[in-house]
């Protein structure tokens, strides 16, 4: 058993060191990575996607603060307050969606249970393209019914949203793990910059919430069997892994090595730099921080390899990244074999 070095997680440009001596990239002047839904896993590695017979098909699309659906057997565009309108409603068995926003992930997890199956669209970029090539201006009345075109046409463009309720549980607690470290982070500047003992309680108040956060966190997604197998082997835990599993699980199972690198933006260029990849960055560079038995050697080794001294640490972190990728996509594919009927 690999010692556990991972008790916390800072956020993406919270704390943590950037080996280049300034902040994670990407962490200055954004928000810290947020759950949109739109980087969800799958579930199973199957090619297609169950038949479902008996039940109603609903394709929908979130507008500001009210849900557009059809069914499969209507083309007729009902509006409803909420998920759970929705489903009492309509009694759908399947429902198809091209993003979950983050405050409808309990509503949503709360349905799963009911036996209802979410899916998504896998490239969002064939909702704007088929809405293009159709003449069609952007709308949610629009888009829902570009949704249920495109499902018609192939349902392979389409994959589950989550494996289990559980999964949207530890989105939801990420989510609002990344909302207070920003929080944090701020309460922190301003704590440089006065001794108002208001601005020292805050920043007080903030770390303990975010401390509390990861810890029930790491809870919830002992409940997730990659996450855990990934405790168990590799020693590596907290808020920065279980965002990325419970968001990308279906990449690390089913994605050839180099796609999976170039999602991460781990092959060259490194110039551009999205949630995900962030998320692995600080969960490397925690690693380094913490000496981590497995991760540490590994930095070790190419730091005394790379000749640029102003880059060299920046570089080396980078291949403890991608070393932590490479084992998080081959314990994946040992657990979809463990258990191949998820």
């Amino acid at each position: 058993m690999v010692k556990k070095t991972m008790a916390k997680d800072p956020a993406p440009g919270v704390e943590g060191e950037n080996p280049q001596g300034g902040p994670l990239p990407g962490s200055e002047g954004e928000a810290a990575p947020g759950l949109q839904g739109r980087e969800t896993p799958t579930t199973g590695d199957k090619n297609t996607l169950p038949i479902m017979r008996g039940g109603k098909t609903v394709f929908l699309d979130f507008g500001r603060n009210k849900i557009f659906a059809i069914t499969d057997d209507n083309d007729e565009v009902l509006v409803f307050n909420n998920l759970v309108e929705l489903a009492e409603k309509l009694k759908p068995i399947v429902i198809v969606l091209d993003n979950l926003p983050g405050k409808q992930q309990s509503a949503a997890a709360e349905l799963a249970k009911t036996g209802i199956t979410f899916l998504r669209l896998k490239d969002l970029k064939k909702l704007s393209e088929e809405r293009r090539n159709n003449g069609m201006r952007k709308s949610d009345e629009n888009d829902v019914a570009v949704m249920k075109t495109l499902f018609l046409r192939n349902s392979d463009d389409f994959q589950p949203l989550f494996t289990a309720p559980e999964e949207l549980r530890v989105r939801e607690l990420t989510e609002e793990w990344a909302t207070f470290t920003l929080m944090k982070k701020v309460s922190k500047q301003k704590r440089t910059t006065t001794n108002h003992p208001l601005a020292i309680k805050a920043h007080k108040t903030l770390r303990n919430i975010v401390d509390e956060l990861s810890e029930e966190i790491h809870r919830e997604a002992m409940k997730l069997p990659l996450y855990r197998l990934t405790f168990e082997r590799l020693g590596l835990k907290g808020p920065a892994l279980a965002h990325l599993i419970s968001h990308d699980e279906f990449a690390l199972k089913t994605f050839p090595r180099d796609r999976l690198l170039r999602r991460y933006h781990l092959l060259p260029p490194f110039h551009r730099w999205n949630r995900k990849s962030r998320l692995l960055l600080v969960l490397a560079n925690t690693a380094v921080i913490h000496k981590h038995p497995r991760y540490y050697g590994v930095y070790l080794r190419y730091i005394e390899k790379f000749k640029d001294k102003s880059r060299k640490r920046w570089k080396a972190t980078l291949r403890v990244a991608r070393k932590i990728l490479i084992d998080l996509k081959r314990l994946a594919r040992e657990n979809r074999q463990q258990t191949p009927d998820t």
